[in-house]
């Protein structure tokens, strides 16, 4: 079973689409089973693997996995506020998508609408 939340920060009571730029949270925390847990900075693609330095860790202590999660739910509401639909889209309590939504990936519109979006990034950014 696979919940997917998008980060609400501690004074907030919604997602705010990245595309507004006001807020993020950069975490790479996984917790499976509340007991084995991997955290770092590494992503996984061929950068990180081959030229970044960067580093992940993982343990198996339900101690120390519940003390991260602990930290994170008193830093954040995302538990209360972000948990994202089966569909995959975030919803208000009135049932609207959030702010920024960009359409279903999972149809036609929303699929090119990402496109167009990873486009105008890669214009904006040279790449990824």
């Amino acid at each position: 079973l696979l919940r997917v939340y998008n980060y609400v920060g501690r004074d907030q009571d919604h997602p705010i689409h990245h595309s507004f730029k006001a807020r993020s949270c950069h975490v790479k925390l996984l917790i499976a089973d509340g007991r084995v847990g991997i955290q770092g900075s590494g992503n996984q693609d061929t950068q990180s693997w081959f030229h970044s330095q960067e580093v992940n860790m993982m343990v198996d202590s339900e101690h120390v996995c519940g003390e991260w999660m602990r930290g994170i739910d008193r830093n954040q509401n995302t538990k209360m506020f972000g948990r994202v639909a089966d569909d995959g889209i975030w919803r208000d309590e009135d049932g609207n998508p959030g702010k920024g939504y960009m359409g279903n990936p999972g149809k036609v519109e929303g699929l090119v609408k990402g496109v167009v979006g990873m486009v105008a990034k890669m214009e904006g950014l040279g790449g990824f």
